[in-house]
C-alpha cells in the first residue's frame, strides 16, 4: 500500500512538474512573441528615424544657401534699376557710379557670409597656397617670385581658398 501511495505521489508530482513546465513554456512563448514584436517595432522606428533624418539633411542641403540668396536680392534689384536708367539722357558716369555702388553692396553681402578677398599688391611674395601664376615675366626692379600684376582677385571662404588669385610672377632668369 505504501508503494501504491508512493507511486501515486510520484505521479502527482510529475503531473505538477509537467503543469509547471507547460505554464513556463507558455510564458516563454509569450515573452518570445513580445520580444519579436518589440524588435519589429524598434526596426520600424529606426527606419522611420533614418528616413526623417535623411529628408531633413536633404532639405538642409537643398536650402543651405537660402539666406545668402535672399541677401543678394537687393543687389539684383540695384542692377536692374541701373539697367533701367540707361538712356541717351543719362551720362556714363552716373551709370558707372551705380554699378560701383552695387558691386560694393554685393561684396559687403558676400563678406557677411564669410567670403574675403585675398589682399594682394604688386611686389608681394608669390604664395602657391593663395596664388596661381598664369604668367611669368622678367622685371629687374623686383626680386624673383614677386607678384608683378594681379590678373584676377582671389577669395577665401571662412579661411579656405575658394578661388586663388591669378597673377603674373617675376623671374629674372627666364
Amino acid at each position: 500500500m505504501e508503494e501504491m501511495e508512493n507511486k501515486e505521489q510520484q505521479e502527482e508530482t510529475l503531473k505538477d512538474e509537467l503543469t509547471l513546465l507547460r505554464e513556463q513554456n507558455e510564458r516563454l512563448a509569450e515573452a518570445l512573441a513580445a520580444a519579436k514584436d518589440s524588435e519589429l517595432r524598434s526596426l520600424a522606428e529606426m527606419d522611420n528615424v533614418r528616413k526623417r533624418l535623411t529628408k531633413e539633411f536633404d532639405d538642409k542641403l537643398k536650402y543651405s544657401n537660402l539666406n545668402l540668396i535672399s541677401a543678394l536680392f537687393p543687389v539684383m534689384d540695384n542692377f536692374e534699376m541701373a539697367l533701367s536708367h540707361i538712356s541717351t539722357e543719362n551720362p556714363v558716369e552716373v551709370l558707372k557710379e551705380g554699378v560701383q555702388l552695387t558691386l560694393k553692396q554685393m561684396g559687403e553681402t558676400l563678406e557677411k557670409y564669410g567670403l574675403k578677398e585675398i589682399e594682394l599688391t604688386v611686389g608681394d611674395d608669390f604664395n602657391p597656397q593663395f596664388h596661381e601664376a598664369l604668367m611669368v615675366d622678367c622685371d629687374e626692379n623686383y626680386e624673383d617670385n614677386k607678384i608683378l600684376m594681379v590678373l584676377q582677385k582671389g577669395y577665401t571662404l571662412h579661411g579656405r581658398v575658394v578661388r586663388p588669385s591669378k597673377v603674373k610672377v617675376n623671374k629674372r632668369n627666364k
